[in-house]
C-alpha cells in the first residue's frame, strides 16, 4: 500500500511540474535553479530509508539516538531493527534467512562471525563492497583492525566492533576460592581454577554450544591455522590440538564435573548470559563484547577478566581478535547510501554510541573503555584494570581467508562432537570421523 500511494504521489507531483513548465509563468522561470533541485529530489522518490537488521536490544545497543544523529547529518533515515528479543545471533540468523526467503529488502545487516557470513554470501544475500572502497580510495586493513578476510577475493563489509577473546570471571567466586585474577595463564590452569570454584551451588565453568570455539579451545589458541580447513584449502582436522581440545572439554564436564555438562546445556536450552549472570557458572571464555552486552541481566557481583589462556606455559599468549561486521544487502536498492552509512557507523557512529570498542584504528583504547564501562547500568561491576590487561596482553592470531564451504565442515564437526560429549562415541572414532568428513567436503569442492 505504501508503494502504491508513493507512486500516486510521484505522478501527481510530476504532472504539477509539467503544467507549471507549460504555463510559461515568469515566476516559474525565475525559480529555475530551485525547481531543478526539487525535481531531482522528487525523481528519487521518497526520502531514502535504510533497513538495518541486527540481534541486539535497544537497551543494549542504544541505536536510536545514533540513527537520529545520522539522519540529521545526511538526510538519510536508518531504521535499526532487532530481529529477535533473545540477543542470540543464532536466532537472528534464522530470522534473517526467513526474511531473505520471503524476498524482503534488507539494506544493512550485521554479522558476528565469518562462518555465518560466508554461508549467506553463497546464498546471494550479501553484496561485495569493493567498488565503493576503491572509489573512496581506502585500505580496509589500514583503517580498521580487520579480522574478516576476503571471500573469493572480495570484501563483504566493514569491521564495526573489535572483540578480543578473553575469560569473564565472577570475582566473588574467585575470592571465595582464594584465587587471584589471572594475568597470564594456561588452559591447564583454567581447568584448575574451574575445579577450585565449583561448589554445590554452581559450576566453575561454562562452555557454550558454538563448537568451532568452545570445543576447539586449544586449536584456536595458536598463532595460525586455527580452523579445521587451512587457508590453502588443505585439511587441518589432523592437527593434534583438535583431539586435545575435545578431550579438554570432556574432562571439564565429565571427569572434573566443573563445567556444565553438554547434555544439560541441550536439554535445558541454556544460554551463557543466563548461566554467568545468575551465578550458575563462575567463568566463561567469551568475547569482550560482554563488557556491555548484558541482555536482560544486571550483575550483582564484580566482573573480572583474564587473558585468553595459552596452550603451553612458555608459549605465546595468542587470542582471536575479531568483531562484528556490518554489510550491505544484495537486495538493497540504495547500495551507495548503505555504504556511506556503514562507513559512518564504523567510525564516528560507534565512537559516539559508546557501547563497544571500535575496530577503527583511530579510536583511543583507554578513553573508549572508560566510556563503555561508564555507559553500563552498573559501572562498578566491571574490574577495569583486569579488562585492560586481558585486551592488551595477548598476541592476535593470524587472520587468513577461509573457503566458503567452511560452514559444511563446522556442521559435521558439531555433529561428531555432540556424539562424543554425550557419551555416544569415543574420542578416536570422533576424531577419525571429523578427519574423513572434512577431507570429503574439501574433495567435493575442488
Amino acid at each position: 500500500m505504501r508503494k502504491k500511494w508513493g507512486l500516486m504521489w510521484l505522478v501527481a507531483i510530476m504532472l504539477t511540474l509539467l503544467l507549471a513548465a507549460c504555463s510559461g509563468d515568469e515566476e516559474s522561470n525565475t525559480e529555475g535553479d530551485d525547481s531543478d533541485d526539487t525535481q531531482n529530489n522528487e525523481e528519487d522518490g521518497e526520502q531514502v530509508t535504510l533497513k538495518f537488521v541486527h540481534w541486539l536490544t535497544e537497551e543494549t545497543a542504544n541505536f536510536e539516538p545514533i540513527m537520529e544523529m545520522y539522519e540529521e547529518e545526511t538526510g538519510v533515515k536508518v531504521e535499526a531493527i532487532p530481529l529477535v528479543e533473545s540477543m542470540s545471533s543464532e536466532d537472528y540468523y534464522k530470522q534473517l534467512d526467513l526474511m531473505a526467503s520471503a524476498g524482503e529488502t534488507i539494506d544493512v545487516m550485521m554479522w558476528s562471525n565469518g562462518n555465518d557470513l560466508v554461508k549467506r554470501i553463497d546464498a546471494g544475500l550479501v553484496a561485495p563492497i569493493d567498488e565503493f572502497v576503491e572509489a573512496e580510495g581506502i585500505d580496509i586493513n589500514e583503517v580498521y583492525n580487520n579480522s574478516y578476510s576476503p571471500v573469493d577475493g572480495k570484501d563483504y563489509g566493514l569491521p564495526m566492533k573489535s572483540i578480543t577473546n578473553a575469560v569473564m570471571i565472577n570475582k566473588a567466586h574467585l575470592d571465595e576460592a582464594g584465587l587471584e585474577i589471572p594475568t597470564e595463564w594456561t588452559w591447564d590452569e583454567y581447568r584448575e581454577y574451574a575445579k577450585a570454584m565449583t561448589t554445590d551451588d554452581h559450576y566453575g565453568s561454562y562452555l557454550h554450544t558454538w563448537h568451532d570455539m568452545f570445543s576447539a579451545l586449544k586449536l584456536i589458541s595458536k598463532e595460525e591455522n586455527t580452523a579445521l580447513v587451512n587457508p590453502d584449502g588443505t585439511s587441518n582436522a589432523d592437527d593434534p590440538l583438535v583431539k586435545e581440545s575435545l578431550e579438554f572439554r570432556y574432562a571439564l564436564e565429565q571427569e572434573d564435573k566443573s563445567s556444565v555438562p553438554y547434555s544439560e546445556i541441550l536439554s535445558q536450552q541454556m544460554d551463557y548470559r543466563q548461566q554467568f549472570f545468575t551465578q550458575e557458572a563462575s567463568m566463561v571464555p567469551i568475547g569482550t563484547y560482554m563488557v556491555t552486552e548484558w541482555g536482560q541481566f544486571t550483575p550483582e557481583f564484580e566482573i573480572a577478566w583474564a587473558p585468553w589462556p595459552k596452550n603451553e606455559e612458555d608459549g605465546v599468549n595468542y587470542a582471536d581478535v575479531n568483531g562484528d561486521l556490518i554489510s550491505i544487502g544484495e537486495s538493497s536498492e540504495h547500495k551507495q547510501e548503505a555504504y556511506d552509512f556503514i562507513r559512518w557507523m564504523t567510525t564516528k557512529g560507534i565512537s559516539e554510541q559508546g557501547i563497544w570498542l571500535p575496530a577503527w584504528k583511530e579510536a583511543d583504547l583507554d578513553t573508549v573503555l572508560e566510556k563503555l564501562v561508564n555507559n553500563t547500568e552498573k559501572p562498578d561491576a566491571m574490574h577495569l584494570e583486569s579488562l585492560k590487561n586481558a585486551i592488551t596482553s595477548i598476541t592476535p592470531t593470524s587472520n587468513a581467508s577461509l573457503p566458503s564451504y567452511i560452514t559444511e565442515v563446522v556442521t559435521d564437526f558439531k555433529a561428531e562432537t555432540e556424539l562424543y560429549l554425550l557419551g555416544e562415541q569415543d574420542i578416536d572414532t570422533t576424531v577419525q570421523n571429523v578427519q574423513e568428513k572434512t577431507q570429503k567436503i574439501i574433495d567435493a569442492n575442488q
